[in-house]
């Protein structure tokens, strides 16, 4: 009621007012529009008619900005509406895909992605509900959509890579890790996938020096360490990769001055020194590396080298002189125990053995020898517990592998089951006891699908 006052009173005096002017100023005025058109009335008439206009410009121009401000927030409502319905789905997918339903999950991502065709994370989960159910086919038809819309986005050439290894295309997968390692070289995620790749291959020299661009984004002390370990195993691999003789020779003697405790670098020298000929620069190469602390792969070379013939003589000094240096190691007992019951000396190897303690006479191959002993002698009630042990002890192969357990009955740089470098010990060997301890083994991680 007080506000209809106050306007009819505003209105009322503005009245009174252009009644007052008219009063005043009786005389017209002529106002010009154009060359040819003209309005003449009283000045106080003119003066009101152009407040009016310019009160209707006014007018009209908040109506449009009203209206614009109206729709635009019509807009904004309608696409929140959307993202939120989107992010419910996305929700709802990604609960399905948890569950295992993956139809579900699918049907309600596909809805997501309708609503946002851009959604990247959307593109991912519904593409990763074919990863799982190993359709790479259907995988691959959604990230290249996904990459034609979005682009070289590293994510999607990451699950594209997966989906190409998947399906047996090895080659397109290197391809598309290589876009996505130049679209965002830094990832460590990229390299590692990259990496990884290579390896499944066998192309060590090109994993190697992806692991070396890994290193320089990597900061954690432990992951670092254990990135530099295995990078030694790929330089390892690609040194045996070398077809020249001399070269392999030369690399894997670089590789062993860099890192002297690398046990598989050692044995694999003398290999090579004993494939060129050189049997004299193997046996030095093995006898340094057992002084260093290698155990299994070094002796055994060393056995295999010289047992038997005019040489065996230097075996047998090696080993005493070994002994003398260190009378508590049980693996060069064992060693040395092995050799003389092959050579037929039954009561000095008894004696070697009789000299083993703990924890090497709980060892499968403590019990393997001892069984071997008893068999020679005749005694076979004592050969078969002594065989019950050795069982007992999994005792079922030579070598094992301290990240897997898979056997073999020839020691082995690389084990091919776990990805693991110098891991394989001798069933003489107690793992952290036997000389300086080596390098913890290094085993990636497994590859993609």
């Amino acid at each position: 009621m007080l506000r209809l006052t106050i306007l009819l009173a505003t209105i009322a005096a503005a009245l009174v007012g252009v009644g007052y002017l008219l009063h005043l100023n009786p005389e017209s005025v002529t106002v010009r529009f154009t060359s040819t058109s003209e309005w003449t009335g009283p000045l106080p008439l003119v003066l009101l008619s152009a407040f009016l206009a310019g009160a209707v410009v006014t007018f009209l121009a908040s109506l449009v900005r009203a209206s614009q401000t109206a729709v635009s927030g019509w807009r904004a409502e309608r696409v929140a509406r959307r993202q939120r319905r989107q992010q419910v789905r996305k929700e709802e997918g990604l609960s399905f895909a948890w569950l295992g339903e993956l139809d579900k999950a699918r049907t309600t991502l596909a809805k997501a992605l309708r609503d946002g065709p851009d959604d990247l994370a959307a593109f991912l989960m519904f593409a990763h509900t074919y990863l799982e159910e190993g359709d790479f086919c259907r995988a691959r038809t959604v990230l290249e959509e996904g990459l034609d819309r979005r682009g070289p986005d590293p994510k999607l050439l990451l699950f594209l890579a997966e989906a190409q290894r998947g399906s047996g295309d090895a080659a397109a997968a290197i391809e598309t890790l290589e876009r996505a390692r130049r679209a965002d070289p830094a990832s460590p995620r990229v390299l590692t996938a990259l990496r990884d790749t290579y390896t499944a291959l066998g192309r060590w020299k090109d994993a190697g020096r992806v692991q070396e661009a890994l290193l320089l984004v990597m900061h954690d002390p432990p992951q670092r360490a254990e990135s530099e370990r295995a990078l030694i195993g790929m330089r390892y691999q690609s040194a045996l990769e070398v077809a020249d003789p001399a070269a392999r020779i030369a690399e894997l003697r670089t590789l062993l001055r860099a890192h002297p405790d690398f046990e598989p670098a050692a044995v694999s020298l003398g290999d090579a020194l004993l494939a060129a000929d050189q049997p004299r620069h193997a046996e030095r190469v093995w006898r340094r590396a057992v002084a260093r602390g290698a155990r299994g792969g070094a002796l055994e070379r060393l056995e295999r080298l010289l047992a038997g013939g005019p040489r065996a003589r230097r075996l047998e000094v090696f080993t005493r002189r070994l002994l003398r240096r260190q009378p508590e190691d049980g693996t060069a007992r064992l060693f040395r125990a092995r050799q003389l019951i092959r050579n037929g000396q039954l009561d000095e190897a008894a004696a070697e053995l009789g000299r083993i303690g703990p924890p090497w006479n709980s060892l499968p191959g403590y019990h393997g020898l001892l069984a071997e002993l008893h068999v020679r002698r005749g005694a076979q009630d004592d050969a078969v517990r002594a065989f019950r042990h050795a069982l007992a002890a999994c005792a079922l192969g030579v070598f094992r592998c301290q990240v897997c357990g898979a056997e073999a009955e020839e020691w082995r740089g690389y084990c091919e089951s776990c990805r693991s470098w110098d891991s394989y010990r001798s069933s003489y060997e107690v793992h952290g006891v036997d000389g300086p301890a080596p390098p913890a083994p290094r085993a990636l991680p497994p590859p993609a699908r």
